[in-house]
């Protein structure tokens, strides 16, 4: 299941291809250190390891969608 948060992060960025789309990354630490199954010192370190995996999912998304536009402006040019 965790597989599908950086999945899903990839397909927000690319489907909304703006960089503000990273603030979407907020609520997932938020609700992992509040859930409070783990122990807060692991709890802490998976949060910020999803975080940033998440935020990489995004941002790959959000580059690959303005590349492929700027390809396709350069090449109807």
């Amino acid at each position: 299941m965790w597989i599908l948060i950086p999945l899903g992060g990839f397909v927000l960025g690319l489907a909304l291809g703006r960089w503000w789309a990273l603030v979407a990354v907020v609520p997932l630490p938020v609700w992992i250190l509040a859930s409070g199954d783990l122990e807060r010192h692991i709890a802490t370190w998976i949060a910020a390891m999803l975080s940033v995996l998440l935020v990489c999912a995004i941002g790959a998304g959000v580059a690959l969608r303005r590349v492929g536009r700027r390809s396709l402006k350069t090449t109807s040019e």
